[in-house]
């Protein structure tokens, strides 16, 4: 199989495939998501229930590996006409990015006192993402995803694009806030022991008081939510063509559960593309119904010493990690560690 990558529209165009290959490639790519005969919405003729990730031979680049896989293990060929512009980057050493690591975070200490430094696991994450570009990493809870992310900032800020713009999306206001405060410590010490920081202008962009950046230049990372988003008139298309890099986030346990639109509760593991669900608007302060149009998977480890199961007073119990925020009904927010019994939660 032959195929030719797009760098304009990234995408993976198949140029040359037997019938077999195309054909097996194309129902590999293509399938009804789990549990299609029991959606409504497919019941009533809304949605068929088929998630296209062939496109008629034009597949997102960033399913490369898979094609590969599907490829390697059908034994037919995997061949890149134009290798010389796909998106791997040869040109990042290991052992470079090791060093920038090492000099930038050396001599850190963390609010206690104690020596800080990224771990291995760590360095080795944020590495494979500069190197492939196109990826997903997974990281369990209280893995330090903030920490990696600032790696990999801050290396492509330093060496890669010194004048470049990013964009960071998150699923919620309070990991806006989140990663905004860890990436100022990540970048100049918790002590302000980094002597020399990287140029870092943030804007946060979400629905209630973002902190914006004032000075004669533009920001250079912007951190959002996807609802925040999630409006052609005030983000157009411009908006989007000027960043360099653009990562999303997202961590929520995989047992959760979700009020669905009809009532009843569901973990949001099973929630499917599709599905309608309740959820709460920030802005107006009212619960809503909203149908799920992405979801997002991650593994989290529910065993983590992070992770907390709370209690409420009508006996239902809500798992979450302790280093986000819960909105309380006095419209504040507090990190779940540092509840206290008594604290009324917005529950919807």
């Amino acid at each position: 199989m032959k195929l030719f990558y797009n760098k304009k529209t990234e995408k993976l165009i198949i140029k040359e495939a037997s019938s077999s290959e195309y054909n097996y490639l194309k129902n590999y790519l293509r399938k009804k998501v789990d549990g299609h005969e029991w959606n409504q919405n497919i019941k009533m003729g809304i949605w068929d229930g088929l998630i296209d990730n062939f496109h008629n031979g034009y597949i997102d680049i960033g399913l490369w590996k898979r094609c590969y896989e599907i490829c390697r293990t059908t034994r037919n060929a995997f061949d890149i006409t134009n290798k010389q512009d796909f998106p791997i980057n040869n040109e990042i050493k290991k052992d470079h990015f090791i060093s920038f690591v090492k000099d930038f975070y050396k001599g850190r200490k963390n609010d206690d006192g104690d020596v800080f430094f990224p771990y291995p696991h760590q360095i080795e994450a944020a590495w494979k993402i500069l190197r492939n570009r196109y990826c997903r990493v997974e990281v369990a809870t209280s893995g330090g995803k903030s920490l990696i992310y600032s790696m990999v900032l801050f290396y492509m800020m330093k060496y890669m694009k010194p004048d470049g713009k990013f964009l960071l999306i998150v699923p919620s206001i309070t990991l806006v806030t989140q990663f905004y405060d860890d990436l100022i410590d990540y970048n100049i010490g918790f002590n302000k022991e980094n002597k020399n920081p990287i140029e870092l202008r943030m804007e946060e962009i979400m629905s209630d008081k973002p902190r914006k950046h004032f000075g004669d230049t533009n920001p250079n990372l912007y951190i959002a939510t996807y609802q925040s988003l999630d409006n052609e008139e005030t983000w157009k298309e411009e908006f989007f063509q000027q960043f360099y890099a653009v990562t999303v986030d997202e961590c929520l346990d995989g047992d959760s559960m979700i009020s669905m639109a009809d009532d009843t509760l569901k973990p949001i593991k099973d929630v499917k593309v599709g599905d309608v669900v309740w959820s709460y608007n920030e802005e107006i302060k009212e619960k809503q119904i909203r149908e799920v149009e992405y979801v997002y998977v991650n593994m989290v480890n529910s065993e983590s010493e992070d992770m907390y199961e709370l209690e409420l007073e009508n006996g239902k119990t809500v798992k979450i990690t302790g280093n986000h925020k819960v909105l309380l009904t006095t419209n504040t927010w507090k990190r779940v560690d540092e509840l206290e019994e008594g604290d009324d939660i917005i529950n919807i």
